[in-house]
């Protein structure tokens, strides 16, 4: 479990380097506490992975390099309660969750022993350690099964359901882009390091070549990583895609979403309505689907396809007509001009007059 007297420690040194801004996750908010643990890991360890790179770059290493070593701790002791919330069934996310804790002690271990004279190779070890385990966390945060009810908790706590979702979303973007950022910096480092080794000899030009040894074994492991798992990610999106628009909560509206959806990610056709009266927003009506970039931004969304022939494309969830109407605006003033509101009870579309009465 997580140890306080840490906790309280690294508030203070985060405080004090101005980066206690950083925003995290609510532990409250999950039913799934071995979920949250691994997301609270994972942010805690890109805390120990940012100050890894100043560590990089900075003419003073040291100064990082407590601030990073707490802060990798805490990841470490989030992790360990990960597992300890862990359900027999998650198989596959604690063997991935165990796999983050060893990156995680590797990079203890460098934080520990970090010296100027071992600068070049202790590094970069630190900071790919880093980076395997943010990736690791947030991925194994995905596959931690809920042994609750789902149905129950959708009844009992709807926000929660939409902070888990999001925070899903989030995990599978932040995994994306740490996977194509650090492909590229280990491209980048081989280069350069190659260019280097003509000018070197005796102890440098051997700590250069085991350098790059070991960052085209970082690359190849990577590159292994990016190949099998974008398409368990891309399941994930398009997962999270159909479950919001089972929630009625004008919240989860956004005309700001931009790339979501795409060909690996397409907008749901037909899918089931939630129960209830629901409002909803027609952007169109077209005689053939139109390709997800014709809405990028807007999202939920959702397309029905309407006699074999025509497909009406529906935006949201909402509520209340007065939900409906603010967000109404919003798709207007992206330019679709022809919008309007639908009405839904039990699955069934009815007149807004009558929706009104009820």
């Amino acid at each position: 479990m997580v140890n306080f007297k840490i906790i309280f420690c690294v508030i203070i040194t985060l405080f004090f380097f101005g980066i206690i801004k950083a925003q995290f996750i609510s532990i409250a908010d999950y039913d799934n506490k071995a979920q949250a643990y691994a997301i609270l890991s994972a942010q805690y360890t890109k805390l120990a992975y940012l100050q890894a790179r100043k560590m990089e770059i900075n003419s003073n290493p040291e100064a990082y390099c407590d601030t990073g070593r707490v802060s990798n701790l805490i990841a470490i002791e989030y992790a360990d309660s990960a597992l300890y919330f862990a359900h027999d069934s998650s198989k596959k996310a604690i063997e991935i969750m165990q796999r983050a804790i060893s990156y995680q002690h590797n990079a203890n271990k460098f934080f520990n022993h970090f010296s100027s004279k071992k600068r070049l190779f202790d590094q970069k070890s630190l900071v790919f350690a880093l980076g395997n385990a943010i990736d690791d966390a947030y991925l194994a945060s995905l596959l931690f099964d809920n042994q609750e009810n789902e149905e129950d908790i959708i009844a009992e706590n709807k926000e929660r359901l939409i902070t888990r979702i999001e925070t899903d979303e989030f995990s599978f973007v932040t995994i994306k882009e740490i996977y194509g950022n650090r492909l590229t910096e280990l491209t980048n480092e081989i280069n350069a390091l190659e260019k280097q080794k003509s000018t070197k000899t005796g102890d440098e030009l051997v700590i250069i070549e085991n350098t790059i040894k070991q960052l085209k074994e970082e690359e190849k492991k990577l590159k292994e990583k990016i190949a099998t798992s974008s398409d368990k990610l891309l399941t994930i999106q398009s997962e999270l895609s159909e479950e919001m628009l089972k929630i009625v909560d004008e919240a989860i509206f956004t005309t700001e979403k931009t790339g979501f959806y795409n060909e690996q990610v397409p907008i749901p056709k037909n899918p089931k309505m939630p129960e209830g009266l629901v409002f909803r927003i027609q952007i169109g009506f077209f005689r053939r689907e139109l390709p997800e970039e014709h809405f990028d931004g807007i999202f939920p969304l959702a397309s029905e396809q309407i006699d074999n022939t025509y497909f009406r494309y529906i935006a949201g969830n909402f509520p209340t007509y007065e939900a409906a109407k603010r967000s109404l605006q919003k798709i207007n003033d992206k330019g679709y001009s022809d919008a309007f509101i639908v009405a839904y009870f039990n699955r069934k579309k009815i007149s807004i007059s009558e929706a009104l009465s009820k």
